[in-house]
């Protein structure tokens, strides 16, 4: 990595990324894994937004609790995207690593939507020079 623009940009890109393939995925019946590739595509971009802002975290939670801190009880972004953040971190784990779990096709197709306007707004507030 040259700096951490380039850095920030290579998580965006990973996000967009994602998001294409839990699209393919769904395409093809496997919304299970589809949640995973939602699930990271969020995590990308809020790491993206916490690199901008000189935060490193080292761990999942280490992100989700630097992003709920920094970001959503400053009122910088709105608490609806911690809940949905939470909410898809839980569907990614559960998706995952518990047996018989099966997420519908509607459920998957909303956590995308979702998706894709979290990572909007988390690029929205990413201000490269």
């Amino acid at each position: 990595m040259k700096n951490k623009y380039d850095y920030i940009n290579y998580k965006q890109q990973k996000a967009a990324q994602s998001i294409k393939e839990a699209k393919l995925l769904m395409e093809n019946g496997l919304n299970d894994t589809a949640i995973s590739r939602l699930y990271y595509a969020a995590f990308y971009a809020i790491n993206a937004l916490l690199a901008i802002n000189g935060f490193n975290p080292k761990t999942h939670s280490g992100t989700k609790s630097i992003f709920n801190k920094e970001f959503i009880l400053t009122g910088k972004i709105e608490s609806r995207f911690s809940d949905f953040y939470s909410f898809i971190m839980a569907k990614r784990f559960e998706a995952d690593y518990d047996d018989f779990v099966f997420i519908d096709e509607n459920k998957t197709e909303s956590l995308l939507k979702e998706t894709e306007e979290f990572v909007d707004t988390i690029n929205s507030l990413i201000k490269m020079p």
